[in-house]
C-alpha cells in the first residue's frame, strides 16, 4: 500500500503551526512547555492540596500522576478541537486540491507536544524515584501516545465535515470534552473511586490509555484488556472516520 503524497507536507505544516501559535511572544515556543506546566500546577493545587482525594500520592508524586493524565487528555482535546475546525477555518480548500486528510493530520500532530511532555515527566519521575520503569514501562507510554494520535486522526476525519454541516457541533464538542475530563480517572486515583463509578469509567477508552501512560508510576497494573482496548479503539476510529469522511465531505465542502 503506497504512502499518500500529502504525508510529506505534514511535518512542515505542523512546525509552521507551532511557530505561528507563539509568534510575537518573547518566550516563543517555550510556551509549548510553560503553558501545560501551569495547567498541571493549577490542578495539583486544587486536587492535591485544597481537595486532595484519599488514597492517592502526595507532593511531587501527585503532580506526576496528574501530568500523566492531564497532558495527554489536553492533547486529545486540542486535536479534536482542531480537527472540528479543519474545514470551517480553511474555506479555501473548496477551490484547492489539498486533501482534508492533511489538515486533520496537522491538527492531530500539532497537539503531540503536550502529550509527549506528560510521557517525559512520568518517565523522569520514575527514574528520579529510583524505580526503573522496565521494558513495558518504557514502551507503553509512548505507544499510548501514538495510539491516541491515530485515534484522534480517525475521529477527526469524521468531525471535520460534520462540523461544517452542523455548526453547533464545535461548541457542543468543547463542552462535552470538558465534562469527559471527569469521566476518566485523570485527576483522581482509581483507588479513590467507588466501584460503580470505576465500572462505568471502564467504558471510556481513555481510561485504558491512562493505565498505559501511568505504568511507570506503578499507579495500577495494565491488563490484557487495557492493551486490547487501546489497540482496538484507533483501528475502529480510523475505519469509521475514513468511511464517514467519504460520505459527508462533498456535502460539507459545498456548504463552505
Amino acid at each position: 500500500m503506497a504512502i499518500p503524497a500529502w504525508t510529506a507536507s505534514v511535518g512542515p505544516l505542523v512546525r509552521a503551526d507551532l511557530r505561528q501559535r507563539y509568534a510575537g511572544s518573547r518566550l516563543g515556543s517555550a510556551w509549548a512547555l510553560i503553558a501545560p506546566l501551569i495547567e498541571v500546577g493549577a490542578y495539583v493545587l486544587v486536587f492535591g492540596w485544597l481537595a486532595r482525594p484519599a488514597g492517592g500520592p502526595d507532593g511531587l508524586g501527585f503532580a506526576a500522576f496528574v501530568a500523566a493524565g492531564l497532558l495527554p487528555w489536553s492533547a486529545l482535546r486540542e486535536a479534536l478541537d482542531g480537527s472540528a475546525a479543519a474545514l470551517v477555518e480553511n474555506r479555501w480548500i473548496r477551490r484547492s486540491r489539498v486533501p482534508l486528510e492533511l489538515l486533520v493530520a496537522r491538527a492531530a500532530l500539532a497537539s503531540v507536544a503536550r502529550g509527549a511532555l506528560g510521557v517525559l515527566l512520568v518517565l523522569a519521575w520514575a527514574l528520579w524515584q529510583g524505580a526503573a520503569p522496565g521494558l513495558a514501562g518504557w514502551l507503553l507510554p509512548p505507544l499510548a501516545l501514538c495510539l491516541q494520535v491515530a485515534a484522534c486522526y480517525g475521529l477527526g476525519l469524521a468531525l471535520a465535515p460534520l462540523a461544517a454541516l452542523h455548526p453547533d457541533l464545535r461548541p457542543g464538542l468543547t463542552s462535552s470534552l470538558t465534562l469527559l475530563t471527569f469521566a476518566s480517572p485523570i485527576l483522581i486515583p482509581e483507588s479513590a473511586l467507588p466501584g460503580a463509578v470505576l465500572t462505568a469509567m471502564e467504558w471510556n477508552p481513555f481510561t485504558h490509555l491512562l493505565r498505559l501512560y501511568r505504568l511507570p508510576l506503578a499507579a495500577g497494573g495494565v491488563g490484557f484488556g487495557d492493551v486490547s482496548v487501546a489497540l482496538a479503539t484507533p483501528l475502529a476510529l480510523l475505519a469509521a472516520g475514513a468511511a464517514l469522511k467519504q460520505r459527508w465531505f462533498w456535502a460539507a465542502r459545498d456548504r463552505l
